[in-house]
């Protein structure tokens, strides 16, 4: 038998260890997720830590994101650019669907804590200002804080189109449920939309109001921290006004019902 053939034992061996990779090989959505996830973790902690990159999913490279996931798990099989352009067909696309997704996150992360609060707020028949302030006080993760900066700082520097189509799919959840919640918190205050303006003006008018504190938070936290006599703070104020300028009272004659609140399904 020739010196190099290998023997029964060793072609098991081999066998056994072919089969240990194939098996530590991740499937293409997981190892998808993986590389999603991490891109976002970084984009968050150099924001986070106040990174001076003017645009950070420009500056966001494949390269760094395969070398922060081989270095935070040096005991799986290294993965390459091969493992990222088996899908993506470039770094371009990679890109764009980490935009996709920071978007898409978010949305209404907040949207089960601001729909408990307002239901509290209603059920103790507190005038709208209150039920608005309680929507505005739900406690938020500071994650969630540093995500919303990341998404208006991408909407400021990546190219308009881009951000469109990003945006399509978080702006309709967003449109769906703030406005639910808005027409429900005008039916309990007895109000209505004034003459050429619908409910989505107001969701528009809050969020931009919502991204403007938030950054101005993130370098002047003690302007937005600023409260009236009562304790409502600026950016309730901004959003109470908002609302009451884009309606009016219903008349006394279909109030009563309206200030029922609708049911939810």
């Amino acid at each position: 038998m020739p010196k190099d053939r290998p023997t029964a034992t060793g072609r098991k061996k081999a066998s056994a260890g072919t089969d240990s990779a194939a098996r530590r090989r991740r499937p293409r959505e997981e190892t998808r997720e993986l590389l999603l996830q991490e891109a976002e973790d970084l984009l968050v902690e150099r924001l986070a830590t106040g990174s001076e990159t003017l645009n950070p999913l420009a500056a966001m490279r494949i390269t760094d994101v395969l070398s922060s996931i081989n270095d935070r798990h040096p005991d799986q099989p290294r993965m390459t650019t091969g493992a990222v352009y088996q899908i993506w067909e470039s770094q371009t696309a990679f890109q764009d669907e980490l935009l996709d997704r920071i978007m898409r996150k978010v949305a209404v992360p907040w949207e089960s804590r601001a729909r408990d609060a307002i239901a509290v707020a209603m059920d103790a028949g507190l005038p709208l200002a209150d039920v608005v302030g309680a929507m505005s006080k739900v406690d938020s993760p500071s994650r969630e804080s540093v995500e919303l900066s990341l998404a208006a700082g991408l909407s400021a520097f990546v190219a308009p189109k881009r951000i469109r189509r990003a945006e399509k799919k978080a702006n309709a959840e967003y449109l769906r449920v703030l406005g639910g919640m808005l027409e429900e918190l005008l039916a309990y205050a007895g109000r209505r939309m004034r003459a050429g303006l619908t409910v989505a003006d107001i969701v528009w008018s809050i969020e931009a109001i919502e991204v403007g504190f938030n950054l101005r938070e993130r370098s002047h936290p003690e302007i937005v921290a600023r409260a009236d006599k009562q304790g409502f703070p600026l950016p309730v104020l901004a959003s109470v006004g908002i609302i009451e300028a884009m309606t009016e009272p219903i008349p006394a004659a279909g109030r009563a019902k309206s200030r029922r609140r609708p049911k939810t399904t």
